[in-house]
């Protein structure tokens, strides 16, 4: 996350309680409807170079744990930890540049295993000529599983310029990869056919759509900042979508057949999310990291700072 945006985030959320013009806040998650129940606080990570989570993925060879990562500048390596943020295990990604981690996701495979992406496509200034995805197989991790792992990349363009992404969304039947872009009004939706995945590829994403949620109200940067796409998620069963910003989480229910495109199409339900609540206090204001339990039964964020703490929002 850019550090002028996280001062954007921390001051708007000052400013919740003084603000001279309510238009500035954004609107209140649809508690009513919501499919999820209220946050529980499973504690903080141990790990203390988990400090600037950006990425947030439940584990499907090792039920009840959690890969991550941190962004910008940090080092090549995911972190391993259970359901109560407990563990210090590390892995390298060799051969690999943390220029920008910004999000990753996990798919099963039919063979019974799973396979890991992470997205290196954050680019605050929109400066960069390329991108790049990284994916290998999930390990079991026991005492000697090897902290190296050697990832599969391929690099990516977009086909309308260089543009900042944080959200890497990934269809777990057909395997095609769909990224949501992070600073534009209306955010645009790109997709990388699964067929064009393959080691060392060079390929351009396609430009699907444009997306009408987290859609800034007024032209306040405070406002435009915290409408910024931080993460999203797909559920294990390929039935359910998450989309954050630093404020509001949003979700989707697939129909049957629906196409990730299709369905955020359609308006989604805000639920509910620890981030900033309507009296200006929050539990997680810098928060980007989400994913779906792998069994179903909830959701999960991440967010950042010393002593981040992980939070479950079990389903109703």
């Amino acid at each position: 996350m850019n550090r002028l945006i996280k001062v954007s985030i921390l001051c708007l959320s000052s400013l919740w309680l003084h603000a001279c013009d309510i238009s500035l806040v954004p609107v209140s998650p649809d508690t009513a409807s919501a499919t999820f129940q209220p946050s529980i606080d499973l504690g903080d990570v141990e790990n203390p170079a988990i400090g600037e989570a950006s990425g947030l993925a439940a584990s499907r060879m090792n039920p009840g744990y959690f890969w991550t990562h941190n962004d910008s500048g940090n080092p090549n390596v995911l972190y391993f930890f259970d359901e109560k943020g407990k563990g210090l295990r590390e892995f390298e990604l060799t051969g690999s540049t943390n220029r920008d981690w910004e999000d990753m996701a996990i798919v099963g495979e039919s063979d019974g295993s799973a396979t890991i992406y992470v997205a290196d496509f954050g680019d605050n200034n929109a400066a960069y000529a390329d991108y790049t995805i990284y994916w290998f197989k999930e390990p079991i991790v026991n005492a000697s599983t090897s902290s190296k792992i050697v990832p599969n990349s391929l690099k990516f363009t977009l086909p309308d310029g260089a543009r900042d992404m944080e959200c890497l969304l990934i269809d777990q039947k057909t395997k095609d990869i769909f990224i949501v872009s992070k600073r534009e009004n209306n955010k645009r939706l790109y997709k990388i056919a699964a067929s064009n995945v393959a080691a060392s590829a060079r390929v351009q994403a396609e430009f699907v759509q444009e997306l009408t949620f987290s859609t800034p109200v007024v032209a306040d940067s405070r406002v435009v900042s915290v409408n910024y796409i931080s993460g999203g998620a797909v559920s294990t069963d390929n039935t359910e979508i998450l989309i954050k910003n630093y404020f509001e989480m949003y979700y989707w229910k697939r129909s049957s057949g629906e196409t990730i495109p299709s369905a955020l199409k359609r308006a989604p339900v805000k639920v509910t999310y620890a981030g900033i609540n309507s009296d200006g206090k929050g539990q997680e204001i810098q928060g980007e990291a989400v994913c779906f339990a792998a069994d179903g039964s909830g959701y999960y964020t991440l967010g950042e700072g010393n002593a981040a703490h992980l939070y479950f929002y079990k389903k109703k």
